[in-house]
């Protein structure tokens, strides 16, 4: 059964490799086939990734679009030991991002990310503002 999806004006979503951003009108259409699909929401671009777990969340996002690079996992698991190590607080967050990247479920991992980021903020949100700029 295809996905319907529905773009509002200039809303952006990433289908496989590609960036697709919406013009000036509301857009629907659906996708029919097994492709990476990540909507705007959930789209972190690397500029964007300026502290440890949004780096994690940021690694995650592009093992989910590249189906699992091998390169990206070692990368990973460097973020996930910086990040286990400078917040120990976190880990009850980081870990089921770890499961879920070690059976594959990398779009699963994504939202553990979220989540990770989330936590992150509310744990560190005064001291990470500095990191922002």
């Amino acid at each position: 059964m295809p996905l319907k999806i529905e773009l509002k004006p200039h809303e952006s979503i990433i289908v496989g490799n590609a960036l697709i951003t919406n013009e000036n009108a509301r857009t629907r259409f659906y996708i029919d086939g097994e492709v990476p699909i990540l909507r705007e929401k959930f789209i972190l671009r690397e500029k964007e990734a300026t502290t440890p777990a949004k780096r994690v969340y940021f690694i995650v996002q592009q093992m989910y679009l590249t189906g699992g690079n091998k390169d990206l996992q070692q990368l990973f698991l460097e973020y996930m030991r910086d990040l286990q190590t400078a917040s120990p607080s976190l880990r009850p967050f980081v870990t089921p991002v770890g499961e879920a990247v070690i059976v594959g479920d990398f779009y699963g991992a994504i939202k553990h990310a979220a989540k990770l980021v989330e936590q992150e903020e509310i744990y560190f949100g005064d001291a990470l503002a500095g990191s922002d700029k």
